[in-house]
């Protein structure tokens, strides 16, 4: 599988570029999430990883902010199994 990749600026200007590692359409909610991270480690050299809601506008991903506790929850959820699933491959 080619990898995604998506590229913002920081407050500073400066690029980023993260990779995706999974997106998911709730149909409940009918919202799209997304799974990625820009590859940098935290405190305890764990690889950071981000959800967010997005839309994709012109081949282009937006990001938006999740403020519902029920979309925090489906995101946290989602990176659970992502971690479950490579855990158990």
């Amino acid at each position: 599988m080619d990898s995604m990749q998506f590229e913002t600026k920081d407050k500073n200007g400066n690029k980023i570029i993260y990779e995706v590692f999974a997106t998911y359409h709730d149909d409940d909610s009918n919202k799209d999430f997304i799974i990625y991270t820009d590859r940098s480690l935290d405190e305890n050299n764990k690889l950071k990883v981000y959800y967010s809601l997005y839309k994709k506008i012109d081949n282009n991903i937006k990001l938006i902010e999740i403020t519902d506790v029920n979309d925090k929850k489906i995101g946290l959820q989602l990176i659970k199994e992502l971690v479950n699933d490579l855990d158990s491959n």
